[in-house]
């Protein structure tokens, strides 16, 4: 009887994790599901679908080549991933309507990403469209990989802030993201802290350096980021419906696409091999056994 209280107790506890996590994502684009329309489901559950811009592919990942060493299943969650977005660098990218769930003050978005080319700029994701964009001068937050070396070395991994909506402050990461290496990358902005509110985790898939993960931390200055008004991008920034147009457009693969209303820790996101809460069931486990032998 012992032993069932105390396997129930951790389950619950497993199960209430679980659903806070869920509660703190508002949109989680897998790229799984066959597209209906060039439309994409978000697997959270605000159902923010997201919609093809260009012709991206529809990738299936393969045993060799791009995108080989992504993760399958993903750690955190245990689910499969056979498939992912792939974008052509010139005009390919998705985007979904600005939402409420998408002004936020805290936030952490997370990706896995194969960058095929060295491009002056690719962008991730983001809610972030300057003068020449579609509303103008809404600049909320932009993540991006820069191959030259503009704000930093080249191919740092860059976040762009807007407070006005019509400025944006480039902060160079010091992280890079190589062309023909696969990547998990995320980054978490604490508005709160500006002594080290910006927390960036690039783990490498594949190459030498497989397995290693390269982890930087750096103030701001922002007092309130701007709620933007414009799409949420996927793999391109300044996105215009018609005719249409986009900037800084990823070239290569974008997968497991997941925006949080707040900072992860790092045990929470989805490279990490499992919820901590699962520690606490297996070490819960062989208590309550041994418990229940006495």
């Amino acid at each position: 009887m012992k032993r069932t209280i105390v396997l129930t107790m951790l389950v619950a506890v497993v199960a209430l994790s679980a659903s806070v996590a869920q509660a703190d994502t508002v949109g989680y684009w897998r790229f799984e599901d066959t597209p209906v329309g060039g439309v994409f489901q978000d697997s959270s559950t605000y159902n923010n679908d997201v919609t093809a811009g260009g012709n991206p592919a529809h990738y299936t990942l393969q045993a060799t080549g791009r995108g080989a060493n992504f993760d399958d299943p993903i750690p955190q969650t245990s689910v499969a991933n056979a498939k992912a977005a792939d974008l052509d660098g010139t005009n390919d990218f998705y985007s979904c309507a600005d939402q409420t769930e998408f002004a936020v003050d805290d936030f952490t978005i997370e990706a896995y990403v194969r960058k095929d080319s060295g491009a002056l700029s690719q962008t991730i994701a983001g809610q972030f469209h300057t003068a020449g964009g579609s509303p103008s001068n809404e600049r909320s937050w932009l993540l991006q990989v820069r191959s030259d070396s503009y704000a930093g070395s080249q191919n740092d991994v860059l976040l762009w802030l807007g407070e006005t909506g019509s400025t944006g402050i480039c902060y160079s990461t010091g992280v890079d993201i190589l062309a023909g290496i696969d990547y998990f990358v995320a980054v978490s902005f604490d508005e709160s802290d500006q002594t080290s509110g910006i927390k960036v985790y690039v783990k490498t898939l594949s190459g030498v350096n497989a397995g290693t993960w390269d982890t930087a931390t750096l103030g701001h200055t922002i007092t309130s980021l701007h709620d933007s008004t414009g799409t949420f991008n996927i793999g391109a920034y300044n996105t215009i419906p018609s005719p249409l147009a986009a900037a800084a457009v990823w070239d290569g693969l974008i997968d497991e696409v997941r925006f949080s209303d707040t900072v992860l820790s790092q045990n929470d996101m989805l490279a990490m091999p499992e919820p901590a809460t699962m520690t606490l069931l297996l070490l819960g486990l062989p208590l309550a056994l041994r418990r229940r032998r006495k």
